[in-house]
This record gives C-alpha cells, sequence and structure tokens, in this order.
C-alpha cells in the first residue's frame, strides 16, 4: 500500500500543527508494516492523554491521532491519513467540541457567533462522513460522548452546554443506528441536573487532569469489555 499523506490546508487550522509530525510517524507505520490495535483520534482530549498511563497491557499497540483544537471539520479531512490507511482494528473517535467555537464569534475580528442549528447540523454531516468512510474498510469505530464544561468566562457557555447535550443524544441515537459502540463519558463525569464536571477532574473546566482520564479509562474499558473487547 502506498503511503498517503495529507496536504496543508489554506487557512490556519489545528490540524496542520501535527501534520508533518503524523505524515512522518504513520509512514514509518506503513513502512513497517505495523497495523495498531487502538488508535485515538479527536481533539486535546485526546491529544493530551498519556495513553500509556492507563492502558498497559504488553500484547496491545495503541498510538493516539488527537490533535488540540481540531474538530469535526478538520477531522474528517485527515481521517483517512491518520486512522484509516494504518488499518487499526479499533478507532476511538472523540471530537465535537471545538466545533462549539463557532457560537462565540470573534469580537476582534468582527465575526457574529455562528447560527446555533447551521453549528450543530455541520458537525453531525462531518461526523456522518466519518462513520461512512470506515464503513468502507474493516476498522470498527468506537464513538465517544462529549465531555461537561465549566467556562464561566465562555459569553455562549449556554448555547455550548446545550450544543453538548444535543450532540450527545444524537451520537447515541447515531450509534444504535449504525450498530456501533458508544461510550458515554458524559454522565459519569457530570453533576446530575447541572450540566458542569464534577469538582477535581478537570484541568480548566474543559480538560480532563489525571483523575479525569482515570475516569475515562475505567468508562471506556468497562464500556468494551462488554462487548468482549480488551483495551
Amino acid at each position: 500500500m502506498s503511503n498517503h499523506n495529507a496536504g496543508y490546508y489554506s487557512e490556519v487550522v489545528a490540524a496542520d500543527s501535527r501534520r508533518k509530525e503524523f505524515n512522518i510517524k504513520n509512514h514509518s507505520l506503513m513502512y513497517s508494516n505495523q497495523k495498531p490495535d487502538f488508535i485515538f483520534a479527536g481533539d486535546s482530549i485526546t491529544h493530551f492523554w498519556e495513553l500509556n498511563a492507563y492502558f498497559r497491557n504488553p500484547n496491545l499497540f495503541i498510538i493516539n491521532r488527537g490533535i488540540a483544537g481540531d474538530n469535526t471539520t478538520y477531522l474528517r479531512k485527515r481521517f483517512f491519513t491518520d486512522v484509516l490507511q494504518l488499518e487499526p482494528k479499533y478507532c476511538i473517535l472523540d471530537i465535537g467540541i471545538n466545533d462549539t467555537i463557532n457560537l462565540e464569534g470573534d469580537y476582534w475580528k468582527l465575526i457574529p457567533p455562528a447560527p446555533y442549528d447551521a453549528v450543530l447540523e455541520k458537525a453531525k454531516e462531518n461526523y456522518c462522513d466519518i462513520i461512512y468512510q470506515t464503513k468502507q474498510t474493516s476498522t470498527q469505530l468506537i464513538i465517544t460522548s462529549l465531555m461537561p464544561i465549566y467556562m464561566p468566562t465562555s459569553l455562549h457557555e449556554r448555547e455550548r452546554k446545550d450544543f453538548i447535550k444535543d450532540f450527545n443524544n444524537w451520537l447515541t441515537q447515531k450509534a444504535r443506528q449504525e450498530g456501533l459502540i458508544f461510550v458515554n463519558y458524559y454522565t459519569p463525569t457530570c453533576y446530575p441536573g447541572a450540566s458542569i464536571p464534577l469538582d477535581g477532574i478537570t484541568y480548566d473546566g474543559l480538560h480532563p487532569n489525571g483523575k479525569g482520564y482515570d475516569i475515562m479509562a475505567t468508562i471506556l474499558r468497562n464500556t468494551l469489555k462488554q462487548h468482549n473487547i480488551q483495551i
């Protein structure tokens, strides 16, 4: 199989920040004909996850293809390059929270907030394409919920929380329709009825800390165990 490299995009996007690194790493895997058991793909929540600290099965080959700041639009574009061409058995997909940045707009650039329904529908469209891409391969996609946030400095925190709730509900239904495993990180990490993360599990109200990742690892491990998948 020839190596596929994603090109750079014509605007400044987070997905470019690790492009050279991933192109080289991807080529190394393909050159040595090593196929991962699990690829974790997503944004900063995946990028910052020190996977070896939580998943230490010596018989499994696990790699990380998270990029801080990534969203569904650009993960959709790089998904074949960073996941599917490497032919993993499973892909753990956690993406969508950065789509909510479009709900903020940009005061200094005079960019107004994007319409809520348009942002949500675009995220769904991108996710559906990722599912479609995966179904053309032997890789099994495992999709995860978005996490609760606490970002009081945001001018649109309410809309971002609504997006998380609506997108998680859609992901739950989509997983059922497509016969995919769904991993619910949200409910066990959220105060009931409060839509905020439990105390002491995030670094900044968005990114998990060591304790937060430990909870996520336990949820993921237990969910996969129900499907006879070991990680």
